[in-house]
């Protein structure tokens, strides 16, 4: 009888066992990929660069480098890099007769491409000065879970900055920011963070604070940087020991400075450099004075602090003086709506009154969102970089922009052109990015741009001049036909990502339109990002063997993301988004009711045997994660179907329906992806090109038209028409 229980038991425990995938081998879905690898292993890229000076002739005997890899331009002024391996990279050209230049691309198939780059002449008076945004060594560095930190030295085993190795630590953050930075004759950057050893005096009240090590500042010699801005809301976060440790160790890693102090009129003096034939004059100021607390941030006569940039007549005196004295006046403004696309009425008025009074070049700070370029009454501006060496987990924070400034210092100095790179922080380390994720920044920096400033892309980055706009050119017209109905059109399968929608013709002239913005910047699985990984995806959670970019599950690109599964596995497998997608007035406004509250979710799909393909739709507020609802729409049944769009429209509550002690209206939202187990056999999902579209401009159809004479980075067109209609689609370039 003992025998006989102990059978039943065996079957039973057999019965329930999820079936080990190392004992059933690699499904056809794995055997596919590896072949797929191995052939594009295989393939001989067809790609190359020409190289000209700014009269369209070839530049030959220029030097393109690439890691270790060196190439040499042809008589024609070619390099042949044919026998580079796909991937993302950033490369540098060198030629004794001209300016060096740094580009990126990513060399991703075969197809016959050829990048067109241009060069300038050097000159002894052509300088260039480097801009970056919001750094620090501080806070999640040293541990990720921090939110603020406090009069201790935090330190956990998974922190990229450890206290004993805080040095070479800090600098394998800016590892890859070298192949620009060795260029420039001059670099600043905005050091957001208090330096010291020892935390003891942490403002009492304030709500963020953080502080970095002293060694940390290597990486900013290592990296090239001349000169940091201090007129900034953390420069005083351990009041005033902490101040005075961090001009005491600034100054002794050799680095130059402005923007705080110990009295007003010390955070206010300017740093003076001479550089070629010009004296450039560096003011720092910030906006977030703390008058909130009993401890404000900004100095004063009895005090120390960051500069005031609210003293308009401190400013206006700073400025004027230097202006006065024959100096280029470069003024480094801190301030703004923090996440917002463009600067708030007061930092224009800022950027108004110094323009007026004798600043040369303004460059804001504080939002740690990359905004665009502006002309305050001639005055080139640069109204926001982003972060540069920053922890910030929100993904709106994660790209930021380095400008590289062309400074003609001749006679009277001006600012001959601008460049300005995307950069992208993966997991909290700053990267070059290329292809459609760069191009995805450039666009939205182009569009929330003054019309006055010409934006042109280029491979990597943008060439920005303030003296005249770029005329864009039609480059393709698609004709599509649409039945009654809704649709969403998706401009990314028409276009090239640095192309726009210049014009929309309808033959239904009633045709209801919207045009939407992708907020999930990273749907498309992709690997834009020139670092040492290759095939990688970024942001969203796989922690399952099931789930892996692959180039079999493409609909666009190279490669998407494929799911799996098999009848012996009763759990479906899922793939979540790690950040909550917010809802933010995408411009400052006076109200958050003006955010924007219709979104979708799309994307395409194709299934093998696939199980059951589901959402998971968390929405919440911005702060503290409040839940108002949580859904599991269906996307897709069961079943085996070749690509299709997949689309779950997302409504955000009212306003007047808050959450918590604060009455936070819904702001965010939270989503994830899944398949369910097959009823039988093996199944595949394959993903691709998921968006999280925010519709945002309706179209106002005049005669049956729309046009844009700006670029910009609206690629969703949400359409409703009662008949079968035409539209006409040209897409422009600039």
């Amino acid at each position: 009888m003992k025998k006989i229980l102990n059978l039943v038991l065996l079957f039973a425990l057999t019965a329930c066992s999820v079936e080990d995938p190392n004992e059933t081998g690699p499904s056809q879905i794995d055997k596919d990929e590896d072949k797929s690898q191995q052939d594009r292993d295989n393939e001989t890229p067809n790609l190359s660069v020409l190289l000209q000076n700014t009269k369209a002739m070839p530049i030959a005997n220029a030097s393109l480098t690439i890691n270790a890899l060196s190439f040499t331009s042809s008589s024609d002024g070619v390099f042949d890099l044919s026998a580079l391996a796909y991937g993302a990279y950033v490369a540098e050209i060198s030629h004794p007769d001209y300016l060096p230049l740094v580009f990126t691309f990513a060399n991703q198939n075969n197809n016959e491409q050829q990048l067109t780059l241009e060069l300038k002449a050097k000159s002894s008076t052509l300088k260039t000065v480097l801009f970056a945004g919001d750094t620090m060594f501080g806070r999640r560095y040293f541990n990720p879970d921090l939110i603020t930190m406090g009069n201790s030295l935090p330190s956990t085993p998974d922190g990229l900055i450890q206290p004993q190795s805080a040095g070479p630590d800090a600098q394998a953050l800016v590892q890859f920011m070298h192949p620009l930075f060795k260029h420039i004759d001059f670099a600043s950057v905005n050091l957001e963070s208090p330096i010291l050893k020892n935390p003891t005096t942490v403002h009492p009240s304030k709500e963020f604070a953080f502080f970095s090590l002293p060694e940390s500042l290597i990486a900013l010699n290592d990296l090239g940087i001349d000169y940091v801005a201090l007129g900034n809301n953390h420069v005083y976060d351990y009041r005033a020991s902490g101040l005075n440790d961090t001009l005491k160790y600034v100054e002794q890693a050799g680095l130059k400075h402005s923007g705080a102090g110990t009295s007003a009129a010390e955070a206010f003096k300017p740093y003076s450099l001479s550089l070629g034939e010009a004296t450039i004059d560096f003011v720092s100021a910030t906006s977030i004075t703390g008058d909130q607390h009993t401890v404000t941030y900004v100095a004063s006569d009895a005090k120390g602090g960051a500069a005031d940039l609210t003293d308009t007549n401190g400013m206006k005196e700073t400025v004027v003086q230097a202006s006065n004295n024959g100096r280029f006046v470069v003024a480094q403004l801190h301030g703004g709506d923090e996440y917002s696309y463009a600067p708030t009425a007061y930092i224009s008025n800022r950027f108004d009154l110094l323009s007026k009074n004798g600043a040369n070049l303004m460059i804001a700070h504080h939002p740690h969102v990359a905004q665009g370029f502006g002309l305050y009454n001639g005055v080139p501006s640069i109204l926001g970089l982003g972060n540069f060496v920053f922890e910030q987990n929100r993904l709106e924070t994660f790209l930021g922009l380095i400008a590289v400034v062309e400074l003609e210092t001749a006679s009277t100095p001006k600012i001959s052109a601008l460049k300005a790179y995307p950069v992208y922080l993966e997991d909290y380390v700053p990267k070059f990015v290329s292809g459609d994720l760069a191009n995805a920044l450039l666009k939205r920096i182009a569009e929330f741009s003054s019309p006055e400033v010409g934006i042109s892309l280029r491979s990597g980055f943008a060439e920005v001049t303030f003296d005249k706009p770029v005329q864009a050119k039609a480059i393709e017209q698609k004709v599509i036909t649409l039945e009654a109905g809704e649709h969403i059109v998706d401009l990314r399968q028409y276009s090239s990502s640095a192309e726009f929608l210049s014009k929309l013709t309808a033959s239904d002239a009633q045709a209801e339109i919207v045009l939407g913005r992708d907020l999930l910047f990273f749907g498309d699985f992709e690997d834009w990002d020139s670092d040492n990984e290759k095939g990688e995806v970024s942001r969203w959670l796989i922690e399952a063997d099931d789930i892996a970019p692959c180039l079999v599950g493409k609909y666009r690109g190279v490669q998407g993301l494929c799911l799996q599964r098999t009848q012996f596995n009763e759990t479906p497998t899922r793939v979540p988004f790690k950040h909550t997608i917010r809802t933010m007035p995408i411009t400052p406004a006076p109200s958050t009711a003006q955010a924007y509250h219709e979104l979708s979710l799309f994307g395409y799909a194709k299934g093998e045997n696939a199980g059951e393909f589901k959402a998971d739709i968390r929405i919440l507020t911005s702060e503290d994660s409040l839940i108002f609802s949580e859904s599991t729409p269906q996307l897709k049944p069961a079943g085996s179907y070749e690509w299709q769009a997949f689309r779950q429209d997302i409504t955000l509550p009212d306003d007047s329906v808050v959450l918590g002690d604060d009455g936070l209206p819904a702001r965010g939202v939270q989503f994830g992806l899944s398949m369910a187990p097959p009823s039988s056999g093996e199944s595949a999902l394959f993903l691709d090109d998921i968006a999280m579209i925010s519709w945002q401009r309706p179209v106002l159809l005049k005669n049956g038209q729309w046009q844009s004479a700006q670029i910009h980075g609206l690629e969703f067109i949400k359409v409703k028409v009662a008949k079968t209609t035409e539209l006409t689609l040209t897409f422009s370039q600039q």
